[in-house]
């Protein structure tokens, strides 16, 4: 594409189209000023300016500070779990929030954890980091979440 979002969504310019691997996402993880910073340099990959993304978001992420949410990463193979909440789901939130954070501290395998948030603060999700033998097991045990199991997700 010309970066302008071209007639070939998904294919930068100079480069022809490949067979891949299926990839679900791609997650940026990087500090910047503010939420508007962040929104603005992401607003630059050239994959996105293509329309290669489904859809495009950005959101603040506060890492859990526990030492139980930040087991050290062995060998084996680390998902992240991305997860949006429902709208209007914030009491839901805070009343599982304990439960939780209990479950995931008592697995041993997160080894980053943090809210997403949107400007303001107000959490609208959450980000994990986990270990698992498979993207299948991962969704089953992600599954058994306190928050999935109250219905607090939109989008796992």
């Amino acid at each position: 594409c010309d970066g302008e979002g071209g007639s070939r969504p998904g294919v930068l310019a100079g480069m022809e189209p490949q067979a891949l691997p299926y990839v679900e996402a791609h997650l940026h993880l990087f500090r910047a000023d503010s939420l508007s910073d962040a929104a603005a340099w992401a607003s630059t990959d050239p994959f996105a300016a293509c329309g290669g993304y489904g859809k495009q978001s950005v959101h603040e992420w506060g890492m859990a500070e526990a030492a139980e949410l930040r087991v050290p990463r062995g060998g084996g193979t680390a998902f992240l779990v991305h997860c949006l909440d429902r709208d209007g789901a914030s009491e839901l939130r805070t009343e599982t929030r304990p439960r939780h954070l209990d479950w995931l501290k008592a697995s041993g395998r997160v080894h980053l954890a943090g809210p997403l948030r949107e400007g303001g603060g107000q959490p609208v999700g959450t980000l994990l980091l986990v270990s698992g033998d498979s993207a299948e097991e991962v969704r089953a045990w992600a599954g058994e979440d306190p928050y999935a199991a109250a219905g607090l997700f939109s989008e796992v």
